[in-house]
């Protein structure tokens, strides 16, 4: 850590010598394992392979499954991201390095570039010194010095165990991950801050065959903390793949509502909700809720909040991605809007309360380091009610009930709330109780009319990264096949 920091001092007196009026340097070390492991095909189940090759097949099963495909990877990144200021235009650099001389040729390419871009009548200044007074989040020892073979053997052990689950269970795939990050922010108007965290995610994949009939689920698990038991994820993935197995369509367009389990809701919260609470997109009149503070825009039993200080949450640490600490902000309390998430721009461009939600964290692909700072939720959380996915359905006499992963809601219209997805796991709900499952069908609707039509909200929240969210019931969604 006193590395990085001394680093990141040096870089930001480089930046006062080339004449910015600002700097700030974003320091950033991750060491990441990942173990994937594709499970054997167990043809013979399929009826693939019949006769004397079959017979051999089934008496070689075990072996099979034990003879999958693993892909390890691990290693550490390390870069700096530099935001330079003159004549309030912004310039950014970054570099995969934190090789001294690497990081002042970066330091010189964003002050190069802030001279000849032109200037930002909303920019203010970098955020100031605060105190910090949260104990960031949970930092295991076990999984910064994890090991491959450990690693392997709990995704064989998932492999198999969901593959004894049940026999038409064909296909079989696992993912385990385990991250250790140390990052921190130094700029010039006098702050310096680091903190550490670490990561566990798994991911157990299973495939069933009956018939014709395939279908494909999952279930995973986010911490930060070290799980040495992959079965319980293992066997919820390989049940959610067998329960839809014999799909039917439903007879006609249904109108009504619909219980989706948490990782369903979760997808189309973190899309369009986090969009819409943004202070910067309300500033840019592309949020539906601008000029709504203090009004009801949903259901009594909806309340929000964005907790950077959980100590098991994924998004938890002592700063946010400036330097800022993170903290708690209330985003709607029994279905009123109290306020927005912001970042140092967006705060200071209406002199309004920094909320500490700057990140740098993209959903796919470039480091964190290589990205500019924009406004995410730290632990955004939809506050549970009473009773599980079970009870849930309970209360319906008719209805359908959403799982799993929805495709298409990364489409969704993020401005006006509007959606349209696919539901690969859906099943009839008929006298509280789960009827059959259904063929792939469409779930549509419009997200913020769906939190005024909340009917109920269950108690099984789950850890989606930086979304906890339990399964809800929805008033007047649209279901077809």
């Amino acid at each position: 850590m006193e590395n990085l920091q001394e680093v990141g001092r040096r870089a930001v007196e480089h930046a006062k010598k080339l004449a910015a009026d600002e700097a700030e340097i974003y320091i950033c070390m991750e060491k990441q394992t990942s173990v994937k492991f594709v499970g054997g095909i167990f043809a013979s189940r399929g009826g693939a392979v019949k006769g004397i090759k079959g017979s051999l097949a089934r008496i070689g099963e075990r072996w099979i499954k034990k003879k999958g495909l693993p892909i390890i990877s691990s290693g550490t990144k390390a870069g700096v991201g530099i935001r330079a200021v003159v004549n309030k235009a912004v310039g950014f650099s970054s570099v995969s390095s934190i090789e001294e001389k690497r990081v002042l040729e970066a330091v010189e390419e964003a002050v190069n570039i802030a001279k000849i871009r032109p200037p930002d009548p909303n920019w203010k200044t970098l955020p100031e010194f605060e105190k910090l007074s949260g104990q960031g989040g949970i930092f295991d020892d076990r999984i910064s010095n994890i090991d491959v073979e450990e690693m392997l053997g709990l995704c064989v052990d998932g492999c198999v165990c969901g593959a004894d689950f049940d026999k038409r269970i064909t296909n079989a795939l696992s993912m385990v991950s385990a991250s250790a990050i140390s990052f921190g922010v130094v700029n010039t108007r006098d702050v310096e801050a680091f903190d550490r965290g670490t990561v566990f995610s798994a991911i157990m994949s299973f495939k069933a065959k009956s018939g014709s009939d395939e279908v494909s689920a999952a279930d995973f698990v986010y911490s930060r903390t070290f799980i040495k038991e992959m079965r319980p994820i293992a066997i919820n993935g390989a049940k959610a793949a067998v329960e839809c197995l014999g799909r039917k369509a439903l007879p006609e367009k249904y109108v009504g509502p619909v219980v989706f389990e948490n990782m369903s809701w979760s997808e189309l919260f973190l899309t369009i909700f986090t969009y819409g609470i943004s202070t910067l997109n309300v500033q840019e009149n592309r949020s539906i809720y601008k000029g709504k503070t203090g009004q009801q825009v949903s259901s009594e039993s909806v309340s929000v909040v964005d907790d950077g200080t959980l100590p098991e949450g994924i998004g938890t640490a002592k700063i946010d991605d400036e330097g800022v600490p993170r903290q708690k902000t209330s985003v709607i309390e029994k279905g009123v809007l109290g306020g927005f998430l912001s970042d140092n721009y967006s705060a200071k461009r209406e002199n309004g309360k920094n909320t500490g939600n700057a990140s740098r964290q993209r959903a796919f692909g470039s480091v964190a380091y290589a990205n500019q700072p924009i406004i995410r939720p730290s632990n955004l959380i939809l506050k549970s009610g009473k009773g599980d996915l079970d009870n849930l359905v309970h209360e319906l006499k008719e209805g359908v009930l959403v799982k799993g992963s929805l495709v298409g809601s990364g489409h969704s219209n993020t401005v006006t709330g509007d959606f349209s997805v696919t539901a690969g796991t859906a099943f009839k709900i008929e006298n509280g109780a789960v009827a059959y499952p259904l063929k792939p069908c469409t779930v549509a609707g419009n997200f913020y009319e769906s939190l005024k039509a909340v009917l109920a909200i269950g108690s099984d929240s789950k850890n989606f990264g930086n979304i906890i969210c339990p399964s809800v019931i929805v008033d007047k969604v649209v279901v077809s096949t």
